[in-house]
């Protein structure tokens, strides 16, 4: 699409949107001159304002400027308003000072009076106490949504805290029965151990009974010797029973 569609476009909506520019001039302070101006057909909209001095443009001005008086009375987004810094032969031909206010998109306009000083000293009696009503009930609502933020983070702080202590009563959980389990493997290891080890201490057994045969067959050695043989072999197995019940407490 080219710039000149683009215009045709543009002028083709203002065709059917008609401009309704409003605004004012607020004061005239010494050299300041200083009001707003916007176009409510078209909100996101900056309008010229142009000051004229006998019909001749003297200065002018973008009405971009943000105010919170504007934005809170619903005037757009707030940023409409305008102020001139303007010399001092101009600012003391205040009777031949004209202000229009202009929408570049459809070239309306909208003459700006100005207001002479003893009205405009009359507003400003009744505006400042009302400006400062609602900057406070502006910082009330401030603080309000503050506390609404506040909780919230709170709520979902503790929200988190919650979610972590499950988590962790979880692991604690899925770590005893681990632990458990770790216990009862350990046990049946050694119960395991246990019995390789009776079953060796079973063939010494078998082994030392083998021997003591042999040598009543070969030695032929008198009673008194088997005798002190067997009580040997006694004491060697109730020595062997003591370790075995050793290693099973030892194990427990």
């Amino acid at each position: 699409m080219t710039m000149t569609q683009n215009s045709e476009d543009s002028a083709a909506v203002a065709e059917i949107t008609p401009a309704r520019l409003n605004g004012r001039v607020d004061a005239l302070d010494g050299n300041r001159l200083h009001g707003w101006i916007w176009d409510e057909a078209r909100p996101e909209e900056r309008l010229v304002v142009r000051l004229l001095r006998g019909g001749v443009p003297v200065q002018e001005a973008i009405a971009d400027q943000s105010r919170i008086d504007l934005r809170r009375n619903g005037i757009g987004d707030g940023r409409h308003a305008f102020a001139m810094e303007l010399d001092d032969r101009v600012a003391a031909a205040r009777a031949d000072l004209v202000i229009v206010g202009v929408s570049p998109s459809t070239g309306a306009e909208l003459e700006l009076r100005l207001p002479p000083p003893a009205e405009l000293a009359a507003e400003a009696a009744i505006a400042v106490p009302l400006a400062r009503f609602f900057d406070r009930v502006e910082a009330l609502i401030a603080l309000q949504r503050r506390s609404q933020l506040t909780q919230k983070e709170l709520l979902d702080k503790v929200g988190e805290l919650g979610l972590r202590l499950t988590e962790y009563r979880l692991r604690e959980q899925e770590a005893k029965q681990s632990d458990e389990a770790e216990g009862k493997v350990s046990i049946a290891a050694r119960l395991a151990e246990l019995d390789v080890f009776q079953m060796r201490f079973d063939q010494t057994l078998k082994s030392f009974d083998d021997r003591l045969v042999a040598i009543r067959k070969e030695a032929r050695a008198p009673l008194r010797q088997v005798t002190v043989i067997l009580g040997f072999l006694s004491g060697l197995a109730a020595l062997l029973s003591f370790v075995t019940l050793a290693v099973t407490l030892t194990g427990g």
